[in-house]
């Protein structure tokens, strides 16, 4: 859960950047004076924010588990603890997901170095395939562990 809550701040910040710059940056090529008149944005726009609502379900879902645990001084059972680490996983994989469609539809420009959205996406690259959070693995874990699979592939549950 350490690298979820960074994660969720630059998918907001990805978010915003690209809605108020839709309202006044057109869509090269085309008719279009502004992002936000095009439907195509529109739709990109908002599945982005949907994936973000998404990550911040599921992390506040995995942080209410732990923070209740610890209230009551009890240890999660496997089975909520491999949840928790595949709500982590699937945030993650929702908010680099939407991140690489605000990239989309900001377009080329925001891979510029003075881009703060070319930033926002390395950072939320470089953290989203940390070793502790990588999607995969807490979709396998909790899979095992729904499936009643002994085999362990991590002591991180």
């Amino acid at each position: 859960m350490g690298l979820v809550g960074p994660q969720l701040g630059m998918g907001r910040a990805a978010l915003k950047l690209v809605t108020e710059k839709a309202v006044i940056k057109p869509v090269s090529y085309t008719y279009y004076e502004t992002q936000a008149e095009s439907v195509g944005v529109q739709l990109q726009v908002a599945e982005a924010a949907m994936k973000i609502d998404t990550a911040h379900l599921h992390a506040h879902r995995a942080a209410a588990d732990l923070d209740t645990a610890a209230a009551r001084g009890t240890t999660l059972d496997v089975l909520t603890r491999a949840r928790v680490r595949a709500d982590s996983g699937h945030a993650i994989e929702n908010l680099l997901s939407a991140i690489g469609t605000l990239l989309n539809v900001h377009g080329a420009g925001a891979f510029a170095d003075a881009s703060a959205l070319q930033r926002i996406w390395r950072d939320a690259s470089v953290a989203g395939r940390h070793a502790a959070s990588i999607p995969a693995v807490g979709m396998e874990v909790y899979g095992k562990v729904l499936l009643g699979v002994e085999e362990r592939i991590t002591p991180f549950v």
